[in-house]
This record gives C-alpha cells, sequence and structure tokens, in this order.
C-alpha cells in the first residue's frame, strides 16, 4: 500500500469516527458494494437537488460535474455530497452520496 492509499484510508476512518450514525438514516448495508472505494472530494451540490435521472448532470460547488447512471428521487437544497472512486485499470467507477443515498455516477476513462 502506498503513502496516497494509507493517507486516503486514514482520512475515510477520521471521517467515519466523526460521522454519529445515531443521527443519519445510513446503515453498513447502504454501504455494501463499497469496496475498494474512496473519497475523492467532500462538497456540495451547487443549488438545488430533486434527485437523479439516467444522465441528469449534477453541479457541484467545486466545480465538478457528476452524470447520474441511477434513478432515485429526492430533495434539498444545497445538500452536502460525498464523491467516491474506485480505479477499474482503464478508468474510474463514480458514486456519491448524497442525502443519505449512494447514487452511482457513472464511469470517467482514461486517455
Amino acid at each position: 500500500m502506498n503513502r496516497h492509499e494509507v493517507k486516503v484510508k486514514k482520512d475515510l476512518l477520521t471521517l467515519l469516527a466523526s460521522i454519529s450514525f445515531q443521527s443519519l438514516a445510513l446503515s453498513a448495508d447502504d454501504f455494501s458494494g463499497m469496496e475498494n472505494y474512496i473519497i475523492i472530494a467532500e462538497t456540495n451540490v451547487d443549488d438545488e437537488f430533486s434527485g437523479c435521472e439516467y444522465d441528469k448532470k449534477i453541479r457541484l460547488s467545486n466545480g465538478w460535474v457528476l452524470t447520474c447512471a441511477t434513478y432515485r428521487y429526492s430533495y434539498s437544497y444545497r445538500p452536502d455530497v460525498i464523491v467516491f472512486a474506485k480505479d477499474i485499470g482503464r478508468g474510474y467507477l463514480i458514486k456519491a452520496l448524497i442525502d443519505d443515498d449512494i447514487y452511482d455516477m457513472g464511469a470517467i476513462f482514461k486517455k
């Protein structure tokens, strides 16, 4: 494991330790399928969030734009977002935790 991976895992453990799971609707089951994902950003949705539908663009306050690869309705204003990535060799699978739900955000492919 290289230094970057150690730091990311340490950051993830620190983040998880700082979250009061009693105040969240999330449970450990919500994170099934998240093996080998790392946190790459903590930010907010830039404006209103009304859930995901396939190919919908979600603008984040850090300047990133995520593209939904799933469907689920939810509504909030400027919710917190944690962006996760998983290296699949030829690119990265992206997921986002928004309003206590994990959304598939498609993939980013390496050139």
